[in-house]
């Protein structure tokens, strides 16, 4: 996970510094290129996403930020959080072993 991503997840509100040490997790895909802005798709997106959407808690998000998820996610739309840009195709994680602290 970059920098920029990290800040970016911080930003959101609440996530203790323990979030610092995850490094990124495996997703199904490569990450893309918005093709409104250019940024980069990335675990910060699929945050703000969760958390602007109502679709999960913050406290949960932090949650699995620092502790992992529980298990792998459905295929789901996830938007640029920095111009709100939907990202082509869908995402998902497989399972919580494939997260890297």
């Amino acid at each position: 996970m970059s920098t920029y991503q990290s800040e970016e997840i911080m930003a959101e509100g609440g996530v203790p510094s323990t979030f610092g040490n995850l490094k990124g997790n495996v997703m199904n895909r490569s990450r893309i290129a918005c093709k409104k802005c250019g940024k980069l798709s990335g675990l910060d997106d699929i945050v703000h996403g969760a958390v602007e959407l109502g679709v999960h808690t913050k406290g949960l998000m932090i949650d699995t930020l620092v502790h992992g998820p529980a298990g792998g996610s459905p295929a789901h739309a996830v938007d640029c959080s920095r111009c709100s840009e939907q990202f082509e195709g869908v995402f998902l994680w497989f399972s919580p072993s494939n997260w890297t602290f």
